[in-house]
């Protein structure tokens, strides 16, 4: 299952990507995904047809992909920023969208610099 905790320990274990594609897992693509999710790669980048070609996640280059990772039911496309996950059974996509540094509450300390620069 992926929880919240799951999330956060992606990020921490996979902050960068490797230094080439080559050492990313990408045949789990092949073996889970490329029938539901229409998966492409050329020489630089990954293609995901499930996703709206509008969506910047379409098209991801293979050097911002920190690493590939199975789950039960999912795939996890790690990057510095986000997680693309695709089902492994269906075309199911979700995207976890990393809003700060450690997805943590902002402090006191961080509201009130923030109200004291909305008083400027």
């Amino acid at each position: 299952m992926v929880t919240k905790k799951v999330i956060q320990q992606l990020y921490k274990q996979y902050r960068q990507p490797p230094k080439s594609a080559d050492e990313l897992d990408i045949s789990l693509l092949f073996d889970y995904a490329a029938e539901n999710h229409g998966i492409f790669i050329d020489e630089d980048s990954l293609y995901i047809g499930s996703v709206d070609p509008k969506s910047p996640f379409a098209s991801i280059p293979l050097s911002r992909i920190c690493q590939i990772v199975e789950f039960e039911r999912f795939l996890a496309i790690v990057l510095h920023s986000s997680i693309i996950f695709l089902g492994k059974e269906d075309s199911e996509v979700h995207v976890h969208i990393r809003m700060d540094d450690h997805d943590r509450p902002a402090s006191i300390w961080d509201r009130l610099k923030q109200l004291l620069g909305k008083a400027d």
